[in-house]
């Protein structure tokens, strides 16, 4: 597997806001817009926003393309639910449907919705898919300037903050990152899957 099935979808995404948030710049550089000049601050925060919301969305999808393979995975090799759960002393209910099923990850993408583009909280998510981010130089050369942008968005989204200083070519910067930082993350899940 060279990458999952989402990281083209997610970046082409990605270009396609690069060049709206381009052709926006160029309006409001010219000053052949009075609405985009006015409301600059207002598409800046909106920019910042949709670009993190790609980021979480693709980790998401990500997440899943890993589960369902897990899941792939433990359909070969037949693990009784109930001897797993043993084996860490957990008690198996009194009475399931599961009494005798095989071992499967319920996990499904409504759980997933909290996913979060903080690459330190990513870093703790890919540890349960025994993914050890913190290894790679990559990651670790990207976290702080994706943490920087995630929480620039954090503070526009929760506490209100404007995004006056955030330029368009900061934007077109921003969506570069995030577009390497997706390629590297899904090298990562693509390397670990094919383990």
């Amino acid at each position: 597997m060279s990458n999952t099935i989402h990281k083209e979808s997610y970046i082409i995404q990605l270009d396609q806001l690069e060049l709206i948030i381009r052709e926006i710049n160029q309006r409001i550089i010219s000053d052949s817009d009075p609405l985009l000049c006015r409301n600059a601050n207002f598409f800046t925060k909106a920019f910042l926003t949709t670009m993190c919301a790609y980021l979480e969305s693709y980790l998401k999808d990500a997440s899943m393309v890993m589960i369902d393979e897990f899941n792939r995975r433990l359909s070969t090799t037949k693990l009784p639910h109930n001897l797993v759960r043993k084996s860490f002393n957990i008690k198996p209910p009194k009475t399931s449907d599961s009494e005798y099923a095989q071992l499967r990850i319920n996990i499904t993408k409504k759980d997933l919705d909290d996913i979060s583009g903080n690459p330190y909280k990513t870093q703790i998510l890919f540890k349960d898919f025994g993914i050890n981010l913190e290894s790679d130089d990559i990651f670790n050369s990207q976290k702080e300037v994706i943490m920087l942008i995630v929480d620039k968005r954090n503070k526009i989204m929760h506490h209100g903050d404007e995004a006056s200083d955030v330029s368009g070519n900061d934007l077109i910067n921003n969506i570069q990152l995030l577009t390497e930082y997706i390629k590297n993350v899904d090298a990562l899940i693509c390397k670990h899957l094919e383990q």
